[in-house]
């Protein structure tokens, strides 16, 4: 058999085994995938459950206070609200209302550990180094803490400043893995290290498609406080031990806990359907690459027919 043959055999047979290969992890792609949906969709229902106990609790409290004041109780001073003179100096106030002079922020940047996610990582770190040019620009001080090592290690490369990374996240990771992390980031913010903090991430819209975000995690701005939280609250009956603000000292920290637990499970699940997505495109191009080498192997062997049946002909006319 002629060199070239044996050259497209081989080839073929090697694309064959990469593609057996890429279909295999797209296939554990889309195993990690179901995982990840189906854990986030239980634990947004938690967190707005949650938010919704805050939203009413404070909204009680804060009128409460209006009251006692003998201030007009209205939407407009609820949003001009002190809440130290409300829940005093402490983790309340401290989490939930806005520093008077910002002079660092933090950003919480949530990469994979690995390749082969498509554009996945390089949009994260795209956007975000876009996020440090403009606070250059502004002069402002930004502090990095990178979960997952591809972003670590290019922040580190490119010389931003990152206080903090951990790059042991699990492709199903669950709230006790990823305690530390949420942790630190709220006792960083507490400590002065930063004056706010967003959490950067791929937010998972479908299997083809996601977004990045910058969302606020602290101070906490999306709890709900006005007259209708309130009036929902009076319409529920609570039983508060030992007082509402030992309660909302816990029950804040773990709502921020939540949700910065709930990004990152929201930026696994981009992960792996980016993943999927890749793996996917990946064994479509095997395949068509498989296919066009097989057409120039048959060409191949029916132009070597060709040739040997031309000879067989040309042998047989001079033996005439």
């Amino acid at each position: 058999m002629p060199a070239s043959l044996l050259e497209l055999k081989k080839k073929i047979a090697s694309v064959k085994q990469t593609g057996k290969i890429t279909e295999a992890m797209r296939m554990v792609s889309a195993s990690k995938l179901n995982q990840t949906e189906k854990r986030d969709e239980g634990y947004t229902v938690y967190n707005d459950h949650v938010r919704q106990t805050l939203s009413r609790l404070m909204s009680a409290q804060v009128i409460s206070h209006l009251h006692k004041e003998n201030v007009a109780i209205d939407e407009d001073s609820i949003s001009k609200i002190d809440y130290e003179s409300v829940f005093g100096l402490g983790v309340i106030s401290d989490m939930v209302q806005a520093r008077k002079e910002v002079k660092s922020t933090g950003y919480l940047v949530i990469t994979g550990d690995r390749g082969l996610v498509g554009s996945y990582n390089s949009a994260v770190i795209k956007n975000m180094m876009g996020l440090a040019e403009d606070a250059k620009a502004e002069n402002k001080d930004i502090k990095i803490l990178a979960v997952g090592s591809v972003g670590a290690e290019f922040f580190k490369k490119n010389n931003l400043n990152v206080v903090y990374e951990n790059a042991a996240i699990s492709d199903v990771p669950t709230f006790d893995e990823v305690l530390p992390i949420v942790s630190t980031a709220i006792k960083m913010y507490l400590n002065g290290v930063y004056d706010e903090l967003y959490v950067c991430y791929t937010h998972h819209i479908n299997s083809l498609s996601s977004a990045f975000r910058v969302e606020k995690m602290l101070p906490i701005v999306d709890i709900d406080i006005g007259l209708k939280e309130a009036k929902e609250h009076r319409d529920l009956e609570y039983d508060i031990e030992p007082d509402i603000n030992t309660v909302l000292t816990t029950l804040i920290p773990q709502y921020a806990r939540s949700t910065i637990y709930g990004a990152i499970l929201d930026a696994k699940t981009a992960e792996h359907a980016s993943s999927m997505t890749a793996m996917q495109s990946a064994t479509d191009n095997v395949n068509d690459l498989v296919s066009s080498l097989t057409t120039k192997l048959n060409r191949a062997r029916q132009a070597e027919i060709t040739t040997e049946i031309t000879e067989i002909v040309s042998g047989a006319n001079a033996l005439k």
